[in-house]
């Protein structure tokens, strides 16, 4: 192990037995280092994988909080490239009986989130560039890795004990993996990205997927009509994430512009259609209209 690394197994050290406060300091000298020498954390992954085949081995949930938050900056950089791996890691402390290693396994795989969602949708500049034949690929496989691992984590949900079976929100969930679980599964599931994953992965019948293409153009015509900042994409994930009849109002509200009665209809039957064409989580990536159309057969 070079020097530079040995930095890490004594910080590491530091983290699987100290008091609060060294730990602390532990934390806030892997931070400096991150931002003194981020390369050095990509060739950290022998390292990592150490930590990881030893954690077991820590006595108690305060430690084992203390390395999970600590491997943080490790995950930013390693994500891409161990992706499987460290994801392992993170969906099994996600189930562990106590909330601190819950909660440190949570806000850590944010990294994962991340590295899936700069895979799936590699940032380009200007927009309209060409991805390269090695970022087509690489797309191909994250965007497969995202829809495997929200399936994965809907699995274990389903898993769970329903003891908050009355809780309207994730937030009114009493502490318990079945709420880390959902609380995981909503930040992987909210990115636009993870719905244009889901798009790209599903075969749509023609005639939903025609119909879709002129709602998309109607929108577009009315966006620029009324000198709207929002574009497709927004309205597309307010209907994906919709809550209720709220988000529907929301839409409506783009379009306003004081308009006589005669266009406020047109307005409202174009959104109308955008709602029943367009995908909602709630109905696990489908349209109401796709629905409609599997229970028709």
């Amino acid at each position: 192990m070079s020097e530079d690394l040995k930095k890490f197994e004594e910080l590491f050290k530091v983290l699987t037995t100290g008091t609060r406060d060294e730990i602390k300091e532990a934390k806030r000298r892997i931070e400096k280092i991150g931002r003194e020498d981020r390369p050095l954390f990509r060739r950290a992954d022998e390292f990592v994988f150490k930590i990881i085949a030893d954690f077991d081995c820590i006595p108690d949930a305060e430690h084992k909080a203390a390395v999970i938050s600590g491997m943080s900056l490790f995950y930013l950089a390693l994500a891409d490239g161990y992706f499987d791996e460290l994801k392992k890691f993170i969906v099994k402390n996600l189930q562990y009986p106590d909330g601190r290693v819950r909660e440190a396994a949570r806000k850590t795989g944010e990294w994962l989130f991340i590295s899936l969602s700069s895979r799936a949708e590699p940032f380009v500049y200007p927009e309209d560039t060409p991805l390269t034949e090695e970022q087509k690929s690489e797309q191909i496989i994250a965007r497969k890795q995202y829809i495997d691992f929200v399936a994965e984590i809907e699995s274990l949900i389903d898993q769970c004990d329903d003891t908050d079976e009355d809780a309207e929100y994730i937030d009114d969930m009493k502490p318990s993996v079945h709420k880390s679980l959902q609380l995981f599964w909503d930040r992987l599931t909210e990115s636009p990205s993870y719905r244009r994953a889901v798009e790209q992965s599903r075969s749509i019948p023609l005639e939903i997927f025609m119909k879709r293409k002129e709602i998309e153009g109607e929108l577009e015509n009315k966006l620029k009509e009324a000198g709207s900042d929002f574009d497709l994409e927004y309205i597309k994930q307010i209907i994906y994430e919709e809550d209720g009849t709220d988000s529907l109002t929301d839409i409506i509200m783009l379009f306003d512009t004081g308009q006589g009665a005669d266009e406020l209809q047109d307005v409202l039957e174009i959104v109308n259609d955008a709602w029943n064409y367009f995908p909602h989580k709630i109905l696990d990536g489908l349209s109401p209209a796709e629905r409609l159309l599997e229970y028709g057969r």
